[in-house]
This record gives structure tokens, C-alpha cells and sequence, in this order.
């Protein structure tokens, strides 16, 4: 969260319940409230003037953004699903909207796995999936796509292949350069 945008509403929650808080205090809530986007922070800060009546504390605003992730953690689960249906495990899967889904689904087994699990397993699944994709989110680093069963089956009978097409490529377009241009 941007620190002015943090002032501002710290100002608003001092004068909507008519009471002031000192530095020190304004630098705990700085502290701990900080990492949080600054429009999840602000619409947490605003659901507290609307439902409470008094000077909310950090728990309270951290409670009402987490629970906003795990909102966002179900959607995920959502579009998981969705992909799974859509695209299937023989073909890789990219996720657009929510990139965290990638590396969650590393962690709980893979492609391939999450896209075979029995319907038994399923409430268990989601129940590990909505309890890491928050966790994982924060680290920002998720894989680009993951590989379906034909890519992955067709880089083991030769995983050089992409790399070789592209080198053929590149030395026929080098040539018909040395003899005079593309036709």
C-alpha cells in the first residue's frame, strides 16, 4: 500500500469515529497493513466505517482483506476447473487471469494429476487448493504454462527437437538469403 494512500485513510477512520490516534499507533497500523494492495486495503477500510462502530484494529482489517483472498482463492478454484474441462490434461494449459493456479498445481501433484483425480478426492483437493493459493500467490513467481501430456511426451522421445527445427529454420532462410532472397 502506498503510504499516502494509507494517511488518507487512516484520516478518514479518525474522523468518521471521532477519535484521534497517535503517531506511534498510526506507525503499527503502517507496520502491518502495508503489504496489502492499496484498493483491497481501501474497500476493507470503507466495509469498516460501513459495519462498525468503532475505531476498527488491524485484525479486523486484515480479516476483512484475507477473506477477500480466499474469495479470490474459490475463483481460482473456478477457473481451474474450467481448464480442466476446457483443455484437458493432453494439452498444455496457460492461466491468463489467474497465473497463482500454475504453481498451486505444481504443489498439489500436477497437470496430469489434478486433471485425473476421482471425484472422491476433489473436496480434499479444493480444500488444499483454497489453503495454498493465497500462500503461493505471494511469491510472485509462477510458471508461464504448464506442459500437457503431448508436450511432455514428445520432449522425451527428443527434447531437442524444438531447437533443432529452429536451427534447420534459421540455415534455410540463411541460404535462400545467399541465393538471392526469398521467392
Amino acid at each position: 500500500m502506498e503510504k499516502n494512500i494509507f494517511l488518507k485513510s487512516i484520516k478518514l477512520l479518525e474522523d468518521t469515529f471521532d477519535k484521534k490516534i497517535s503517531k506511534t499507533k498510526i506507525n503499527i497500523y503502517w507496520s502491518r497493513l502495508k503489504e496489502y494492495d492499496n484498493n483491497k486495503c481501501k474497500k476493507a477500510i470503507l466495509q469498516c466505517i460501513d459495519q462498525s462502530e468503532y475505531f476498527p484494529t488491524i485484525a479486523t482489517i486484515k480479516k476483512i482483506i484475507d477473506g477477500g483472498q480466499e474469495d479470490e482463492a474459490e475463483l481460482a478454484w473456478i477457473e481451474l476447473k474450467n481448464k480442466i474441462i476446457e483443455v484437458g490434461y493432453y494439452r498444455s494449459v496457460k492461466f491468463e487471469k489467474y497465473p497463482a493456479i500454475g504453481l498451486v498445481v505444481e504443489s498439489l501433484g500436477g497437470w496430469e494429476y489434478l486433471c485425473n483425480m476421482k471425484i472422491s478426492d476433489e473436496t480434499w483437493v479444493k480444500k488444499e487448493f483454497i489453503k495454498l493459493y493465497p500462500i503461493l500467490k505471494k511469491q510472485e513467481k509462477y510458471p508461464e504454462y504448464l506442459p500437457g501430456y503431448c508436450e511432455i511426451e514428445n520432449n522425451k522421445k527428443n527434447p531437442n527437437i524444438w531447437m533443432e527445427n529452429i536451427t534447420r529454420a534459421k540455415e534455410q532462410y540463411l541460404e535462400s538469403i545467399k541465393k538471392g532472397g526469398i521467392k
